[in-house]
């Protein structure tokens, strides 16, 4: 029975684990994908970041184990809420908020 337990744990750590993957590689590809040329032959810029967009990645992020530090990043930004944070700070956030926890923030 506790090998069973055990093995339920296990399972679900890998599914957390495969959820934060997908997570964050849909926002790398997001962020860098590459501008599109349209029909004219001129580069189509990749759209700024919105409000939802941003919202989604961080609730993400937080639901992850990083809710403290994704505050703590709002709060570096002089606001109390994601709503007070000026949207031409949405991309350094959100590649800060990547960062979380691969070592490029100083955890490990």
């Amino acid at each position: 029975m506790a090998a069973m337990n055990e093995m339920s744990l296990v399972i679900e750590e890998l599914r957390t684990a495969a959820k934060a993957l997908i997570s964050a590689a849909d926002s790398l590809a997001q962020m860098y994908s590459a501008p599109k040329e349209t029909e004219t032959g001129l580069l189509q810029e990749r759209k700024p970041l919105t409000l939802e967009e941003v919202r989604d990645i961080l609730r993400r992020r937080c639901e992850e184990g990083y809710a403290a530090d994704v505050k703590q990043l709002i709060a570096g930004l002089g606001a109390r809420s994601l709503k007070e944070v000026n949207p031409d700070d949405y991309e350094p956030l959100v590649k800060a908020v990547q960062a979380l926890g691969t070592g490029g923030d100083g955890d490990a």
